[in-house]
């Protein structure tokens, strides 16, 4: 090739390395950002959207630079480079190195899914998570309980599970952080289950949570709970269990770089990060809770959730509802245990009473059959930036500092009632 073409040629890989370079601190500091100019829209939001082109670019430059024999040696020392961290990788085969939560769970025939006993990895928004060996996310705990300790089961969906969250962050960890802070005295275990609606509570508490023998149930409940009351097995013959959140395997996904544990590793670190900055993120996602009421409560008036939201429901699963919810507390209590019931709030409910319907309704059924019952809005409304308390904007479950505010509440509510002795909160303050 001509000199002066490989001199141009080396000056614009030079722009364009320094445009990469320069545009992953951009990223950092934005979280992503999207530009409209005449008409093109120009932009970057993930790290690798740099850097992949870096890499090749840098490889170009490389070979435009070195004498073929060295440009070759450089090549083959990187590739056994990355072969032996490919390598190393797999024998160490830390979560992070996993492809993101595909196959959390699998069909079961008595709750129609269950999640997969010691599936572990990174999910979607760079949280690690880990089902021990009996099927809950947490630390393996035995069934049969420790003497003088007080054992607490939280039983609920996503919100108790703590989607996108790490275990140390969930309310369940967190309420147990609070209760023994001078002693390990509580142990609190998360059988809350992605998508799980109250016949399947219903079931998850008489084949596997009594087992366990705790001394306390807390059943936290969402407003989508009321849609599937009683088991699909009992209206259609046709039932089959089934994985709803079933997707095709990461290999299939990505080809060969799904295979690949460095690749994981470092898509798992890229989903870090962007978690990591999240809030500085707006563009193509839900910035706000005004929106989001736009798009989950007034424009979608004749949807299910906005109708058990202000109560207008079905009657006859509005109805079906109450009575399992009625079983769910007569088992617990034959079963020895105390029963506290608590209400998660979906984002749009906060400070708007007409959405608040539902938790009014589940207010009435608990006093109906005597068992204490904790509204978790009110304590949510009290928080000025009421966004900082979700996922915002990636997800509209709760944050960190949200799940906090109802594993201090919860705690706090186990105290009052005397679930908790006045002894053990003395000493643990």
């Amino acid at each position: 090739m001509p000199p002066k073409f490989i001199r141009t040629t080396k000056l614009l890989l030079d722009a364009l390395i320094t445009g990469c370079l320069v545009l992953i601190p951009a990223i950092l500091m934005t979280g992503g950002f999207k530009l409209n100019l005449f008409g093109i829209s120009i932009g970057a939001t993930h790290l690798y959207t740099p850097l992949i082109p870096l890499v090749l670019l840098l490889v170009v430059r490389l070979f435009l630079s070195l004498e073929r024999p060295n440009f070759l040696l450089l090549m083959f020392s990187i590739g056994i480079g990355l072969g032996a961290a490919e390598l190393t990788i797999r024998v160490w085969h830390p979560p992070i190195s996993k492809p993101q939560m595909q196959q959390i769970h699998r069909p079961s025939y008595y709750t129609d899914w269950e999640p997969v006993p010691g599936a572990s990895g990174v999910g979607a928004l760079g949280e690690t998570y880990f089902i021990n060996a009996d099927g809950y996310r947490g630390e393996q705990r035995s069934v049969q309980k420790q003497p003088g300790v007080t054992r607490i089961i939280t039983i609920g969906d996503s919100f108790t599970y703590g989607m996108g969250v790490n275990l140390e962050d969930t309310y369940p960890k967190q309420m147990e952080t609070i209760l023994n802070r001078n002693g390990e005295r509580f142990k609190v275990l998360n059988f809350g289950v992605i998508g799980y609606n109250m016949w399947q509570y219903n079931e998850l508490l008489a084949r596997k949570a009594l087992s366990y023998q705790p001394d306390i149930i807390i059943l936290a409940l969402y407003q989508n709970d009321l849609k599937q009351p009683r088991p699909p097995y009992e209206t259609d013959p046709d039932y089959r269990p089934h994985n709803p959140f079933a997707q095709p395997a990461a290999t299939e996904q990505q080809g060969i770089m799904g295979r690949s544990a460095l690749w994981n590793l470092f898509k798992n670190l890229n989903a870090r990060i962007e978690y990591k900055y999240r809030y500085l993120r707006g563009h193509d996602y839900l910035k706000n809770i005004p929106q989001r009421k736009q798009q989950w409560g007034t424009a979608r008036s004749d949807s299910s959730d906005y109708e058990i939201l202000t109560g207008t429901f079905d009657q006859q699963k509005t109805i079906a509802f109450s009575k399992a919810l009625s079983q769910f507390v007569a088992t617990a209590r034959e079963g020895g245990a105390k029963v506290l019931l608590a209400y998660i709030p979906d984002s749009i409910q906060l400070n708007d009473a007409k959405l608040q319907a539902v938790n009014r309704q589940i207010a009435d059924w608990s006093r109906t059959i005597g068992v204490p019952f904790v509204d978790l809005s009110p304590v949510l409304e009290q928080e000025t930036r009421i966004e900082s308390l979700y996922l915002f904007p990636f997800d509209a479950h709760n944050s960190p500092k949200g799940l906090k505010l109802i594993a201090q509440t919860l705690a706090a509510a186990l105290y009052e009632l005397g679930y908790v002795s006045e002894t053990e909160k003395a000493s643990s303050r």
